[in-house]
């Protein structure tokens, strides 16, 4: 089994659970929180079976990863993907620069925060036009080959740069958006990447906490990004009464919670989606062991999409 096989092979079982843990919100850009409640929730996803942690640079500039460097660290048998290629300027702008020499530098920098001596997945944050592709993957694919890292994988991306990348290095792993209420044209994107041999790790899986059981209930302090995107202005407009109150009915008959439920859905997708959500508090675990442990009837699943592709359309 090569170095690739098994970092994905292990982002695939993840743990005892196929859901992976979204660390992104652990420092802040969903709003405050205390440090220990974020080594907290690292902690007990442990403990409880999750193996699969997902961070980056750009979260809180590094201190996503040297959070998880402190709490997870070497921790065997944990998978952490990071990734490299986006960052934020002085000004708060986001910058894209996945040039061979700032691949190495950021992985570099990325295994010292994480307290790692190799990183099992590693990920181009976004496309970036100025640079080749070609040029990218030969930059991982050297990597891979010092042992510095053991998968490759894409976010953000279109489906149709996966093969010509996979010529010059394997891409074992995408990372993009998927919910219910992504566009019903992308949820057949985890199967049309998996005809392609790789995984996908689905983020935003409950539309950014906009699906979660209380989302019209939340109030979001000045330091939520989320509080900058119209949708979340006004939650119970943003998704329509009818799938609203088809999810409460159907995560009613499963006895677990909106969350819950929305997340399970995601699995559906396919054998090879694991979806990534950033639980912020203890009590957001349950949701994710309930949804890991649940396998939604076909006649549900239909129900929901139905009404979703309804949203969609109208």
């Amino acid at each position: 089994m090569t170095l690739q096989d098994d970092a994905v092979q292990r982002a695939s079982v993840a743990g005892r659970y196929r859901i992976g843990i979204g660390c992104m919100a652990l420092t802040g850009l969903y709003g405050r929180i205390v440090a220990s409640d974020a080594r907290d929730v690292l902690a007990k996803a442990i403990s409880l079976g999750f193996r699969l942690f997902d961070t980056a640079p750009l979260y809180a500039n590094g201190q996503n990863e040297s959070l998880i460097g402190d709490v997870i660290g070497s921790t065997e048998g944990t998978t952490v993907a990071t990734k490299f290629g986006l960052a934020e300027t002085k000004d708060g702008k986001l910058m894209r620069d996945s040039r061979p020499e700032s691949i190495r530098a950021s992985v570099e920098a990325s295994l010292a925060r994480l307290r790692r001596e190799r990183i099992d997945i590693l990920i181009q944050h976004r496309p970036d036009p100025a640079v080749n592709d070609q040029e990218v993957a030969g930059a991982v694919q050297d990597l891979i080959d010092a042992g510095k890292v053991a998968a490759f994988g894409l976010s953000g991306t279109s489906i149709d740069r996966i093969k010509p990348i996979t010529d010059r290095c394997c891409v074992s792993v995408v990372q993009n958006e998927l919910s219910v209420l992504s566009d019903p044209d992308t949820w057949s994107a985890p199967q049309k990447i998996g005809d392609m041999g790789a995984f996908f790790m689905a983020y935003a899986p409950i539309a950014r906490g906009l699906l979660s059981s209380n989302a019209a209930k939340t109030k979001r302090d000045a330091e939520d990004y989320r509080s900058q995107i119209e949708a979340f202005n006004d939650p119970d407009h943003s998704v329509s009464e009818i799938l609203r109150t088809c999810l409460k009915d159907v995560a009613s008959a499963y006895g677990i919670s909106v969350t819950a439920l929305v997340l399970a859905w995601t699995k559906t997708r396919g054998a090879n989606v694991i979806p990534i959500p950033g639980p912020r508090r203890l009590e957001h675990l349950s949701d994710l062991v309930d949804a890991a442990n649940l396998e939604l009837d076909t006649a549900h699943i239909s129900t929901i999409e139905k009404i979703a592709s309804s949203q969609s359309d109208g």
